[in-house]
């Protein structure tokens, strides 16, 4: 029964957590004075000569949800109720997630006056899933429902989560006056991955008795997590497992990151890039495969008769719950390619340390396209103070307002920036989700050379002010 219940509620809370997007947060692409925009394109030159990120500070956060609480929530008599409608409405007929949180563990960033470099130590999770809309029609109105009794409702999810380190080694430099070009080369080892698949079918009989028929099968595949079953079938993590792939770094991939800024003039500025192409490669050693048939959780049905004779002490006699993990023979595991995204951009300095900025951009991940589109600007207030607005549209929702902060003084920087943070503290019930990331660097120095590109002087120069 514990497997069972397990599975039950995982399905049932599919929905609050349905077709995250995007592993970025646009508005980083716009903040200039974060050394951590280098992210979204290698190709931005530092506004410090030296920069260091304080350990496990700089975090990102990304849970964008295609459905509001609005949606799947009505209010009546001062209560709340689960708007079972409302939720599948929101639904397209296959649905997908892509969720993210990602560390930056370590970061130093170094500018001269025609190149810079960077190392960076970040550990990331991505967990996606796909769905049917089929599959949450029938658990949350039941296989008995108007619109699912006596047909074949298919049992179809794919839910698979990654969990890796990357060590970027990255670096810009200045080919002329007007042209800037950048790329990172990054190590990736994985930690862990795991891959829970449902494949199968569920029928309520349209008979007196109401029996049940499920068939299909749920498999397990799990990497760096040791073996996750137990002598009797049931699925038990080992927290020493769990922890041992840490250190192990068996799991190799590689992907790079490249960009490219051109001035246009003093003022207008045209950028692009393209990060996360690369994969990492999986090994057979560390990789585990379960299987359970479905078809070991059936339901006859009960006794009509005994039920009308006033006799419930066995009515319901014949359900059963059966299922049970099996290890199979290992299988060579999927290699894991990151979700990649590419960036086009354009900034224009309207005024005095004020820039306004427009972003397209597209992220692909496991067959899925996600567009978004972000419009920003920002205002720099003497050296050490800077503020910004923006708004974004995404594959989801279309109006989405964010902002940026930084703060500090000599030699420290504190930021916080979001694609909607603002959206949600004006009303949190209809937002389809949300990003946030903040982080604190030690900010120092600064590039002095007269062959520097002139908006980078001229922000220099003002922010020295």
């Amino acid at each position: 029964m514990k497997n069972l219940k397990s599975i039950y509620i995982t399905i049932s809370l599919v929905f609050l957590s349905t077709m995250v997007m995007g592993q970025q947060i646009n508005t980083m692409y716009f903040m200039n004075s974060v050394p951590q925009s280098a992210r979204l394109n290698p190709g931005k030159q530092s506004e410090n000569k030296w920069a260091i990120a304080i350990p496990v500070t700089n975090m990102s956060l990304h849970s964008y949800t295609g459905i509001s609480l609005n949606d799947v929530t009505y209010r009546a008599n001062d209560s709340t109720f689960l708007d079972i409608d409302g939720i599948l409405d929101e639904l397209d007929n296959e649905n997908n997630e892509l969720a993210a949180l990602s560390t930056q563990l370590f970061g130093l960033y170094y500018q001269k006056h025609k190149w810079g470099f960077n190392f960076r130590v970040n550990y990331t999770t991505i967990q996606h899933m796909t769905y049917t809309k089929g599959l949450m029609n029938t658990v949350l109105r039941g296989p008995a429902s108007e619109s699912v009794f006596g047909q074949q409702q298919k049992l179809e999810s794919v839910i698979d989560a990654v969990a890796f380190a990357d060590v970027s080694l990255g670096g810009n430099y200045r080919i002329n006056d007007k042209l800037v070009v950048g790329a990172s080369v990054k190590v990736l080892f994985g930690t862990h991955n795991v891959e829970a698949k449902i494949n199968g079918d569920i029928y309520q009989e349209d008979e007196a008795n109401l029996g049940l028929i499920v068939g299909g099968d749920l498999e397990v595949s799990a990497n760096g997590l040791g073996d996750i079953v137990d002598e009797e079938g049931n699925i038990d993590f080992q927290s020493d497992e769990l922890t041992k792939s840490f250190s192990t770094l068996n799991n190799v991939g590689f992907a790079v990151d490249l960009g490219a800024t051109y001035q246009f003039s003093d003022k207008l500025t045209f950028e692009a890039s393209a990060i996360n192409l690369g994969a990492i490669y999986w090994k057979n050693d560390n990789q585990y495969n379960y299987t359970a048939p479905l078809q070991d959780v059936s339901f006859e049905g009960m006794d009509p008769v005994q039920l009308i004779e006033g006799n419930t002490d066995d009515v319901f006699p014949s359900l059963t719950d059966t299922i049970s993990f099996n290890n199979i023979d290992s299988r060579k595991p999927d290699n894991t390619v990151l979700p990649a995204s590419i960036n086009l951009a354009a900034t224009y300095e309207f005024w005095d340390r004020a820039t306004a900025g427009a972003l397209f951009s597209q992220t692909f991940y496991k067959g899925v396209y996600y567009p978004s589109f972000t419009m920003s600007v920002d205002k720099q207030f003497g050296k050490w103070f800077g503020l910004g607005l923006s708004y974004t549209g995404n594959k989801y929702q279309a109006f989405n307002l964010g902002g940026m902060i930084s703060i500090g003084f000599p030699g420290f920087q504190f930021y916080v920036l979001s694609d909607n943070i603002i959206t949600a503290a004006m009303d949190y019930s209809k937002i389809k989700g949300g990003n946030l990331r903040f982080g604190i660097n030690l900010p120092f120095g600064k590039v002095k050379n007269n062959d520097i590109p002139p908006s980078l002087q001229k922000r220099i120069d003002q922010n020295d002010q």
